[in-house]
């Protein structure tokens, strides 16, 4: 269960420009466990994106490739698939700075649904209309302000009035999906884990100024290691991670699901929909209903009837 949210010390960037129809072309040139991909218009003609509108790709790993073999794979992977680059492809080190900490400092106040979402430190007031979330600027990816985050939260809103005694939140990065459960169900029991230490201990600073019961342990990739005064069952399940380890969990998620369990998965692209659908589709679920956003998805499920 790898979290890709985690900054290693040294990151590198893979920088090239192309043309937006071929961006999702080249998103698939690259394997799942890259730290990010980030796209951006360099020059268009018009307001709204046309096929051949120069985009710029920036790719960031956790290694250095070898430029001159990445170089020959991209060209080769771009004739096969009738492409062109329009810049050379270049490498650079990134600056050694916590991303993640740097970009929440600039976060404003985000409003989804019912919650109010922001930090304790910012002097700004929650409506009185909403409930306030408090996440403070940190490693741990969970803001709200990521297309994944807030589909999770517009899904759990929608469950609002089903009986949810028990929430399990799998990759639980800052805690957020945690503290708008019980924000929602404030009766509910909820467990928490991610495999990222650093992430554990900020879901923990994050309880007190949440006012939360919630339950946060640091789990191993191999295994969840539910605590054992834990059931093992859960009303609701939610994992907001990678397709890859969402894929590999499918068996074990249906494990923990009952008759009427709720399961909400995000953290992949329309693209990867349908293999994640056809894995949970082996183990035992069908879908109940999907939301998209940016290309992001969100799916949820519930064991088939017999």
């Amino acid at each position: 269960m790898n979290n890709s949210f985690s900054q290693p010390k040294l990151i590198y960037k893979i920088f090239f420009i192309l043309k937006y129809k071929d961006i999702e072309v080249f998103e698939n040139f690259f394997p799942e466990d890259v730290l990010g991909i980030c796209t951006y218009e360099v020059e268009s003609s018009t307001i709204d994106s046309q096929d051949n509108d120069l985009w710029a790709m920036e790719v960031l790993v956790d290694a250095p490739p070898e430029l001159s073999s990445l170089v020959r794979d991209l060209e080769n992977y771009a004739q096969i698939h009738n492409i062109n680059f329009h810049s050379e492809v270049t490498l650079q080190q990134v600056e050694d700075k916590d991303w993640v900490a740097e970009y929440q400092k600039q976060l404003k106040p985000i409003e989804i649904g019912r919650f109010f979402i922001t930090s304790s430190t910012m002097n700004v007031k929650c409506p009185k209309n909403k409930i306030p979330i408090y996440i403070e600027a940190s490693r741990a990816f969970g803001t709200g302000d990521h297309a994944t985050t807030s589909l999770c939260i517009d899904a759990m809103n929608s469950l609002k009035d089903s009986p949810i005694r028990t929430v399990f939140d799998i990759g639980t990065g800052s805690g957020i999906l945690s503290f708008v459960a019980e924000k929602i169900w404030p009766t509910a029991k909820i467990l928490a884990c991610d495999i990222e230490e650093v992430s554990i201990k900020i879901a923990k600073d994050n309880i007190v100024c949440n006012n939360s019961n919630a339950y946060f342990y640091q789990n191993s990739e191999q295994d969840l290691n539910i605590p054992r005064e834990w059931e093992k069952k859960f009303d609701l399940i939610v994992s907001n991670i990678l397709a890859s380890p969402l894929i590999s969990m499918s068996k074990t998620i249906r494990n923990l699901a009952h008759k009427n369990t709720i399961v909400i998965l995000s953290g992949f692209l329309d693209y990867q929909v349908p293999d994640v659908v056809e894995a949970y589709g082996i183990s035992g679920f069908s879908v109940l209903n999907d939301l998209e956003k940016d290309r992001w998805i969100i799916l949820m499920l519930q064991p088939k009837s017999n």
